[in-house]
């Protein structure tokens, strides 16, 4: 059996599905509606934005023992919505390794999530932007 040639990763198939559909829905929240163009489009800005900040993939995979990790860690800190969707999507395009954050977390949690972790940057919704400057040292990057 031949080689397959296409490698198919998350953003490859909302490509695929946003070049087939673009109006399509692809998030509903609340009384917000994104369609596949509009989520692939606001995913594409952010892995630039991550890009632009040095963010990415340093070291391939292949060269790297199971337990390691070649990415930039980044830390999602948002609600169940758009917010996380479009961050993970933007994330995976950066070739950055995301997690989630919970946002039920209190600042001692929070600075234990992300020191332990060894997160480079955290992505977090408006919501929480007032108690962060005080809660950790690591550059944050609002979505709203």
């Amino acid at each position: 059996m031949p080689e397959p040639t296409t490698q198919f990763t998350v953003p490859a198939v909302a490509d695929a599905v946003s070049a087939a559909f673009p109006d399509r829905e692809l998030v509903i929240h609340g009384q917000r509606r994104y369609t596949y163009a509009q989520v692939v489009d606001r995913s594409n800005r952010l892995a630039s934005y991550l890009h632009s900040r040095g963010l990415g993939c340093h070291t391939e995979r292949s060269t790297l023992a199971g337990h390691q990790v070649g990415q930039d860690l980044i830390g999602i800190y948002a609600y169940n919505g758009t917010e996380f969707v479009e961050g993970l999507l933007g994330a995976f395009r950066a070739r950055v390794a995301p997690f989630n954050v919970n946002f039920r977390y209190v600042k001692s949690e929070l600075q234990y999530l992300l020191a332990d972790a060894g997160a480079s940057a955290l992505l977090y919704h408006a919501a929480f932007a007032r108690g962060w400057p005080k809660c950790c040292r690591i550059s944050p990057t609002c979505v709203s």
